[in-house]
């Protein structure tokens, strides 16, 4: 009989052991994917809170990989961000200029890859599922160092069976929610045409 109890748990630790070892390589193999995306194209709503007022910003950002970010947002603006600079064209009165990327402290959190990289380069990241409306999420918690008070640490929400990116919620240090970036009609590795990166001032 004791043998038998012996066998039936060590099958039960085999078992719980192999699972485990699936729910990491899940984990890591999501935020692979997403690390190596070559581009991608998504709508997207940005929420910010404060403590005076809400305000909202939608638009469509483009990833290429060597060509940079391109956030078209409001119809008003179009933005194109390349290494330490952002190319600005005003849509309403056809202004261009280039300014620094010091000076965004909102638009590039929106970018799922300065996500992705800072998951590679800090050691405090937390992950945990969530079920949501009958899908799964995974959650990606990491801190975001910024000079922004603002901005303490992020959450992202990632539907864990398209492995695709659904929400980024950035809290302050206090906490509070602060900005919340919704993704709608994510396109992973679609085909970018490059003239949408130049600019011609």
């Amino acid at each position: 009989m004791k043998k038998i109890l012996l066998i039936c748990t060590f099958f039960v630790f085999i078992i719980s052991v192999t699972g485990c070892g699936s729910k990491n390589k899940g984990e890591k193999d999501t935020l692979v994917y997403l690390k190596n995306l070559k581009s991608y194209s998504a709508d997207m709503n940005i929420e910010v809170k404060n403590d005076k007022q809400k305000l909202n910003y939608s638009g469509r950002q483009i990833y290429s990989l060597g060509l940079g970010y391109r956030l078209e947002l409001n119809k008003e603006r179009v933005l194109i961000y390349r290494e330490d600079k952002i190319y600005v064209t005003d849509l309403q009165n056809g202004q261009k200029y280039t300014t620094d990327m010091s000076f965004d402290d909102v638009y590039k959190l929106s970018f799922l890859g300065n996500f992705i990289d800072l998951l590679y380069t800090n050691e405090s990241i937390k992950t945990s599922f969530e079920t949501i409306d009958n899908d799964q999420y995974e959650l990606v918690n990491t801190d975001m160092p910024d000079s922004n008070r603002n901005i303490g640490y992020g959450v992202l929400y990632i539907e864990v069976d398209k492995k695709l990116p659904e929400k980024l919620i950035i809290y302050d240090k206090n906490g509070k929610e602060k900005f919340i970036i919704t993704y709608k009609n994510f396109i992973p590795n679609c085909n970018v045409d490059k003239t949408l990166f130049e600019f011609n001032q």
